[in-house]
């Protein structure tokens, strides 16, 4: 008898999953841009301790170069979609914590300090290059350390999983450097560690170390050595198949390269003296296409 009755039931379960099926995909299938248009939030992670790139200011709000940038593509997105108001939900996290919240679409967009190469597009999809930078050292002034080979048998503190990490490994292996690297949570934990004596260098970007430096008041504790060991381009992460956004993203950039307002923004943070090297200066005119 169950058996019997129990056939109706499933059919009709089907039926319904019939119904149904069709509006669970599409609501997954829906891309950041249609969601925009239902939520009015976009939801962006960043790094809440990379001066002047990307940091939280003593009232604990976002800002710096990259979280500029974001805020106008934010604006440009909403002025594009016709929205009266477009909201940032704004979610804190290091590198490794900001890739996983786009790749698992926890975010929507990433503007931090974020390498774009090729390992990691195979996690998430990234925006036209908006900085170029390159690896750095930061010691104590007093430490005699003066060279990446003065590094044989001292701690290094970086954060793991960055290129930063990946990069100074094989400097230490084609350089045959028995360095240590100590993991640390980001780029302000490593310089407080350094500061206590817990490790003797601090491995990261370099306007990340200069940021750290300025953040000290005290400049003429530390050093930044002469050297690079690695050139990183700087892109905005956002989720992979998902063309119509990266889309909108580019079109905001290219607006804040072609109008000039990028010089603006890198004058804010880097300093009024400060200009984008020829690299940079050929990125921004080359990306900032018209529509």
């Amino acid at each position: 008898m169950m058996s019997r009755l129990s056939r109706p039931v499933l059919w009709l379960w089907l039926l319904i999953a019939g119904w149904l099926l069709p509006a669970w995909s599409s609501a997954a299938g829906l891309g950041v841009l249609d969601r925009l248009k239902e939520t009015k939030t976009l939801t962006i992670a960043y790094s809440a301790s990379s001066y002047p790139i990307s940091f939280n200011d003593e009232a604990g709000q976002p800002r710096g170069y990259s979280v500029d940038l974001c805020r106008r593509i934010a604006a440009s997105i909403q002025r594009d979609l016709g929205l009266e108001t477009l909201n940032i939900r704004w979610v804190e996290g290091n590198t490794p914590r900001r890739l996983a919240a786009v790749a698992n679409r926890e975010a929507d967009l990433e503007c931090g300090t974020t390498t774009m190469n090729l390992q990691r597009q195979e996690q998430v999809d990234f925006s036209n290059i908006v900085f170029i930078e390159s690896g750095g050292v930061l010691v104590m002034a007093d430490s005699g350390i003066k060279a990446i080979p003065d590094l044989a048998g001292k701690r290094v503190a970086v954060v793991p999983e960055t290129t930063t990490e990946r990069r100074l490994r094989d400097e230490f292996r084609k350089r045959l450097i028995n360095g240590d690297l100590v993991p640390v949570r980001d780029a302000e934990d490593g310089r407080k560690r350094l500061v206590s004596g817990e490790v003797d260098a601090l491995a990261s970007d370099r306007m990340v170390l200069i940021g750290q430096v300025a953040a000290t008041g005290a400049p003429e504790r530390f050093s930044i050595l002469d050297t690079q060991f690695s050139i990183d381009p700087y892109a905005l992460a956002l989720a992979r198949n998902d063309a119509d956004f990266r889309l909108a993203v580019n079109r905001g950039l290219a607006l804040i390269y072609r109008t000039g307002e990028i010089d603006r923004i890198f004058a804010r943070w880097f300093g009024t003296d400060a200009e984008p090297t020829e690299l940079l200066s050929t990125i921004f005119f080359l990306f900032g296409f018209s529509d």
